[in-house]
């Protein structure tokens, strides 16, 4: 009796470690031979987040944290994930570690970080990656509710200042001020609205203006392409070759000219040597009397000499204006 008593205590006692380990296994999320495969987590912040957490892609869990440890040098926070299965993630595949529920449970999520751009996800250098035996992503944490709890304070305490600011500048000044605005610029619509329909003749004069300077070059253009035509039936007519004709006899002509110019010129060239001989004489002729050889450089050297000649010529007039008004005193003509 006493030994079926402790055969019956040895098994409660050994099913309850059983239990004990099973439970122990499932809580942690260890399966019972089933396949694990490892993914390493960096981010900056690890928030409340604890081991045995679930790690979901898509909504649907796909694993658990096994193991969270800070960095060497306190750089980030490296979360070890155990997955079921090997899972097809996104090629810019990144983790979002969040709040699951409002009761206090966090997750993993493994994310797109295309589909968050606004995100700092972790930077999984090659250095980084190579160092880590595991394939490693980078992570992004979001803000516990005590976090945003405080940011939401801080932005209520600097809302508050900023109301207070407000409330001290807009006074009953400000207010009749912005009216006073807002009257002026209602002046100021009014009046362009004046401008603007005012301006509206001159724009359809300018319009008219501009319709009849296009239908004058639409004019120039069909005159242009009449020339056109009279030219390409010109050229087709055989005029054109007519026209070449006299010019060729012009350029005969001009080519005799030429010749004849030539002639005039070697004529000119005579004409102008013998020109230079006459100045030449002149200029010795010039440079004698300067230097008052002859009668003529005397005269223009001596002044004496002058005088003189110049007294001659006017006794010499006064004689013949004598002789005129009285003959008979110089000339005595006697017959018998």
């Amino acid at each position: 009796m006493n030994r079926g008593r402790e055969v019956l205590v040895g098994a409660v006692i050994v099913l309850g470690v059983a239990a004990a380990v099973l439970g122990s296994l499932w809580l942690s999320g260890r399966g019972f031979g089933s396949p694990r495969v490892p993914l390493d987590v960096l981010v900056t912040d690890a928030g409340q987040l604890r081991d045995g957490n679930a790690v979901k892609f898509r909504g649907v869990q796909i694993g658990r944290v096994a193991l969270i440890e800070v960095e060497p040098g306190g750089a980030g926070v490296r979360l070890h994930l155990l997955l079921d299965e090997q899972n097809p993630l996104p090629p810019d595949a990144g983790a979002l570690v969040a709040a699951e529920s409002l009761f206090g449970e966090w997750q993993v999520e493994l994310v797109s970080k295309s589909d968050y751009p606004s995100f700092e996800f972790f930077t999984i250098t090659p250095a980084i990656q190579t160092a880590s035996e595991n394939p490693i992503l980078g992570g992004f944490t979001y803000p516990d509710i005590s976090r945003l709890t405080a940011a939401a304070n801080a932005i209520s305490e600097n809302l508050q200042v900023l109301t207070s600011r407000v409330d001290r500048a807009f006074t009953d000044e400000t207010a009749q001020a912005l009216s006073s605005a807002i009257r002026d610029i209602q002046i100021i619509s009014q009046t362009l609205r004046s401008l603007v329909e005012e301006q509206a003749s001159t724009i359809d004069t300018l319009t008219a203006d501009v319709r009849a300077a296009a239908s004058e070059i639409a004019g120039a253009a069909r005159a242009g392409r009449s020339t056109l035509e009279q030219a390409d039936s010109l050229f087709a007519g055989g005029e054109l070759a007519s026209i070449l004709a006299s010019l060729e006899e012009v350029s005969s002509n001009l080519a005799s000219f030429t010749g004849e110019l030539d002639g005039a010129s070697e004529e000119f060239s005579g004409l102008i040597e013998s020109a230079d001989r006459t100045f030449a004489r002149v200029d010795r002729l010039t440079e004698r009397v300067e230097s008052g050889e002859g009668l003529l450089g005397q005269l223009f050297a001596d002044s004496t000499l002058t005088d003189r000649t110049t007294g001659v010529l006017t006794e010499l007039e006064l004689l013949l204006r004598d002789l005129r008004e009285n003959p008979g005193r110089y000339v005595r003509l006697s017959i018998f």
